[in-house]
């Protein structure tokens, strides 16, 4: 990414976020973007793509959600924020327990 498009991040951020922007194509490119200002504020992003990314049962889609949620885990290594990362996990282990792809894509991207 350009300087000048990191530089531009946070005014973005604070646009999509005033506009109330839903496109989730935008958020994930949003989210990257900011990562490097803020890597905490993208958490809830990170999560609501995942959770919109398991609404339809798709192998695919199991692949990117343990990966973004792989990623969540990296963002919020040692800070308050790691022990609610993990929760989510496991919630989503137990209610979707009944999809065993996921739990394997889950157990492939080493997610507790």
């Amino acid at each position: 990414m350009s300087r000048r498009a990191q530089g531009s991040a946070p005014y973005a951020w604070e646009q999509a976020h005033t506009l109330g922007l839903d496109d989730d194509r935008v958020w994930a490119e949003l989210a990257t973007a900011y990562e490097p200002v803020d890597p905490l504020a993208v958490l809830p992003i990170h999560r609501r793509l995942v959770e919109h990314e398991l609404v339809n049962a798709d192998a695919q889609r199991y692949r990117l959600a343990a990966r973004r949620l792989a990623k969540m885990r990296k963002l919020a290594a040692g800070t308050d924020q790691a022990a609610d990362v993990d929760a989510l996990i496991a919630g989503l282990r137990d209610t979707h327990r009944w999809r065993p792809r996921l739990q394997q894509e889950f157990d492939r991207a080493r997610l507790p």
